[in-house]
C-alpha cells in the first residue's frame, strides 16, 4: 500500500513539474500565410506569465487604434491600416514553423 502510494505521488508531482515549461511568445506580421515568417518575440517561465503579457500588449495595441482579436486565450491577431500582426504563446518544446505532427 506503502509503495503505490509513493508511486502516485512521483507520477503527481513529475507531471506537474513538466508542466511549468518555459513558454515562448511568437511573433508575425502581414504574412497570415507564411509559417517561416514566426519569430521568437521573447520567452517566459510558464504559461501564465505569457498569455498575461498578451492580455497586456491587447490593451495597449487596442489603446492605438487597432482591432483585437483573440483564438483561444494564447493567441491574438491586432488590425490596422498599417497591416496584421500575430502574437501567440506556445510551450518551448512547439516550434509553429515546423510541419504539423512534428516538434522542433
Amino acid at each position: 500500500m506503502a509503495a503505490s502510494i509513493i508511486a502516485f505521488l512521483i507520477v503527481v508531482f513529475a507531471s506537474s513539474a513538466s508542466a511549468e515549461c518555459a513558454w515562448i511568445m511568437w511573433n508575425r506580421a502581414n504574412e497570415q500565410t507564411a509559417l517561416d515568417a514566426w519569430t521568437i518575440f521573447t520567452a517566459f517561465g510558464n504559461r501564465k506569465a505569457c498569455v498575461r503579457e498578451l492580455d497586456s500588449r491587447a490593451k495597449e495595441w487596442k489603446k492605438s487604434g487597432w482591432t483585437i482579436g483573440f483564438d483561444g486565450d494564447a493567441r491574438m491577431t491586432a488590425k490596422s491600416k498599417a497591416g496584421v500582426h500575430e502574437l501567440m504563446c506556445l510551450p518551448d518544446s512547439t516550434d509553429p514553423r515546423a510541419p504539423k505532427g512534428s516538434r522542433r
